[in-house]
């Protein structure tokens, strides 16, 4: 594994991971050089496999028998396998071709910090002794978990719950890595689809860590995007990415860097529909604003008028922030739930582009799920609420390039096999 060594805060360690984030903005430079915004790949700005093209409509292959000469498109999208034959269950004379595809996939890059200080026991709230754990770590009481012990539980519980499912592929960084402040330029775990091997993979590179060292978060940050920009470049994955940083400290290894990783970084990870998830275990109450601004700037900020420009580093709340829980293990597996359940990451498909060539009119465009035992079902568009606030039908995205499945809808597409269908030409039916 190649590891970037960066040492305890000095001049030159501060220049070397500036250099490694201004070696990712000029990586991504050359990417959009080489991609233009408006391919046929989708996405936002033009990356590799952004929004997923070969998911949805990108890569879809003609399905069933010779088509009627009415009305518009039918897409099936085929889930666990199922062959329904291509019937959607529309019926309405408006749809008239149907083809296969798949929900966009969707990569999750858990970036972990093992830093020394996640041999503390988890306050219960207790700011203080979050604080003075984190200036002298220590187990204090050994016959509770340390913080390190209970993030490794719930998220092995939550991989466990996450194995099978067909479009998620799941990887593991840990930080520090090699020294005081290594960052490691691979994952300890490569991104693979979560079945029982890599399940194994992952639990054991997990029950094998022993916390210690620094807090090099920009770093092991920074090499997380550029490792999957290059992955995604490659198409040796394809889809929405998504990084995972859980941390329980404040940057110790390099702090100039931040302001690279926060105005430069995080933005451009977006190109690559790349999305960053932010959880502040306790001890991170001096990171508040840090971690609510990256949680902003990677798009999956918890509400649009969450505080994430502060001048005070202690106010934030953008992010999963958990310093003053009494309860870290059920926190975090609650965060941990949401985070692998949320539409962006579960059930996504693209828009499906008109086979006339024109722009798709998208107050006609409806959803149908087919289980492969069982009656069509239509999933109706759900505007009442937003998707995280208990919608239960589909949404578009902002950018209304794609379609996300919300509440029910999602977990019974996600759970059965089927046929899901989406269908141009026919009004929209809006859930009232």
């Amino acid at each position: 594994m190649q590891v970037e060594e960066l040492a305890v805060p000095s001049a030159g360690s501060m220049l070397r991971l500036v250099h490694l984030a201004a070696g990712f903005v000029l990586f991504t430079h050359w990417v959009m050089a080489c991609s233009s915004p408006n391919s046929e790949s989708g996405g936002q700005g033009g990356a590799a496999t952004s929004g997923g093209s070969s998911g949805a409509a990108g890569e879809a292959s003609s399905h069933g028998g010779s088509a009627p000469s009415h009305g518009g498109t039918t897409l099936v999208i085929n889930i666990g396998g199922a062959d329904t034959g291509g019937d959607s269950g529309i019926g309405e004379e408006c749809a008239r071709t149907t083809t296969h595809a798949e929900l966009i996939p969707a990569n999750l890059l858990f970036v972990l910090d093992t830093s020394g200080s996640m041999t503390c026991n988890p306050p219960d709230g207790d700011a203080e002794l979050g604080a003075r754990c984190a200036r002298f770590p220590q187990q204090e009481d050994p016959k509770r978990p340390t913080k390190w012990e209970v993030t490794s539980n719930a998220l092995r519980s939550a991989l466990n719950g996450m194995k099978g499912r067909p479009n998620l592929s799941v990887g593991l960084t840990l930080f520090p890595n090699g020294s005081e402040c290594g960052v490691a330029m691979r994952p300890d775990v490569p991104i693979a689809p979560l079945d029982d091997a890599q399940l194994e993979a992952a639990e054991q590179a997990l029950l094998s860590v022993k916390p210690t060292g620094e807090t090099p978060i920009a770093g092991a940050t920074i090499l997380s995007f550029a490792h999957l920009a290059t992955e995604l470049r490659a198409a040796r994955l394809t889809g929405n990415s998504f990084v995972i940083l859980l941390t329980d400290g404040a940057e110790t290894c390099a702090p100039m860097a931040l302001t690279q990783l926060r105005d430069k970084d995080l933005p451009n990870s977006r190109l690559f529909d790349i999305r960053t998830f932010v959880i502040g275990a306790p001890g991170s109450e001096s990171a508040r604003q840090l971690l609510s601004q990256m949680a902003w700037e990677g798009g999956t900020a918890s509400s649009e008028e969450c505080e994430h420009a502060s001048s005070d580093v202690s106010v934030g709340d953008c992010h999963f922030d958990m310093t003053s829980t009494d309860d870290f293990e059920a926190e975090l597996g609650r965060a941990l739930e949401r985070i692998t359940a949320i539409e962006e990451v579960s059930c996504v498909l693209d828009v499906p582009k008109n086979p006339d060539g024109g722009d798709v009119d998208l107050e006609r465009v409806n959803v149908t799920f087919t289980p492969s035992e069982g009656e069509p079902v239509r999933i109706q568009n759900d505007l009442r609420k937003a998707c995280a606030e208990g919608a239960d039908g589909w949404q578009y995205s902002a950018d209304r390039r794609q379609i996300f499945l919300c509440g029910e809808a999602c977990t019974q597409v996600r759970s059965e096999p089927g046929e899901l269908s989406v269908v141009l030409g026919c009004p929209t039916e809006i859930l009232r």
